[in-house]
């Protein structure tokens, strides 16, 4: 899955950015991502060490200051996404993008870069910044009473 991947990235250069570094696996993984979001020679927009985005059309929330909305996000790779349906993002903002995927709820780090009209809403452009977060969601359910459960309540012992 395209969010799958661009949070590995986005992990990995996190765990660069710590200085904790990357294992031989890692890295790896790291060069796979790099070369599967390498603009091609028809891209107008590649520029030296940028990625391609990637088209798809994923109802993400986009939360932040007085935000909360459901956007579509419509362009997504390793260095920023693309939005439409948007509510006003300003020049640098910083702003936060969850995906749900399931159980797993993934969630990247953003600040405004551009912004276009879309009809009644904007069309902005992001780019990722910091190490994204990824949340499990589990079911916990009440736990069945089993013997020991039983105990306290058991009929005392006359002695």
């Amino acid at each position: 899955m395209l969010v799958e991947a661009v949070f590995r990235y986005r992990t990995f250069v996190g765990k660069c950015e710590l200085g904790v570094g990357l294992d031989w696996d890692e890295i790896e993984q790291m060069a796979a991502i790099e070369s599967t979001f390498t603009p091609t020679a028809d891209d107008v927009r590649a520029k030296e060490g940028r990625f391609r985005r990637e088209p798809t059309s994923v109802m993400v929330l986009l939360r932040g200051d007085r935000i909360n909305d459901r956007v579509e996000l419509v362009e997504f790779g390793p260095g920023g996404a693309v939005v439409r349906n948007a509510p006003f993002v300003a020049l640098g903002e910083h702003v936060e993008l969850v995906a749900n995927d399931g159980l797993k709820s993934y969630r990247f780090g953003a600040e405004g870069v551009w912004l276009t009209d879309d009809g009644d809403d904007y069309r902005v452009g992001l780019r990722l910044i910091g190490m994204p977060v990824c949340l499990r969601s589990i079911a916990a359910s009440r736990p069945a009473r089993d013997v020991v459960d039983r105990v306290p309540t058991a009929a005392p012992v006359a002695a």
